[in-house]
């Protein structure tokens, strides 16, 4: 995954405390954990929210596989918990780093949609619905329609390039 420069990622979200200090259990967005290592601050944003919330970071540490999270002013169970559900953001430089050949999923927005050399649509967002990454698309004809990021109806995906290869354009209609 890789891309557009200065752009905040989602890197991973907190799912509730861990003993009783105020440390967070951390799931990652990547599966990566190692990035985690060098955050010295993050924002947390969560649906829903009246703001953003901005810590700095007093450690990070493992147990096991999960990522536990200590921020600064956070030294409770209690005060832990009310941060269940938020996403971890952090600048594009500080998240987990892109093998080649990946990019973020941040980076599909924007991207056209092509059908058989054609551009069709324009990426708007991309959401999870629990099975599949869903691309929120307007087409040219300026339609919103939902196409499920999976290989039967995406190709070839080039963010360099800018487009996203569509393999069938029914699922526009």
């Amino acid at each position: 995954m890789s891309g557009n420069s200065g752009k905040r990622l989602a890197t991973g979200q907190i799912g509730g405390p861990h003993g009783i200090h105020g440390e967070l259990k951390v799931r990652s967005c990547s599966g990566e954990t190692e990035h985690f290592s060098q955050l010295t601050h993050v924002t947390l944003r969560k649906a829903g929210a009246p703001r953003e919330l901005e810590f700095e970071v007093e450690h990070v540490r493992t147990h096991g596989e999960k990522v536990l999270l200590k921020l600064v002013g956070i030294d409770t169970p209690e005060a832990a918990r009310k941060l269940n559900g938020f996403e971890i953001w952090v600048e594009r430089d500080r998240a987990a780093p892109c093998a080649e050949d990946e990019y973020y999923i941040a980076d599909l927005v924007g991207l056209a949609l092509v059908y058989q050399g054609r551009e069709v649509a324009t990426v708007r967002s991309v959401w999870d619905n629990g099975a599949t990454a869903m691309l929120e698309v307007e087409t040219v004809a300026n339609k919103t329609a939902v196409v499920p990021f999976q290989e039967r109806f995406v190709g070839e995906v080039a963010p360099a390039e800018g487009r996203i290869e569509l393999l069938t354009d029914w699922i526009l209609e």
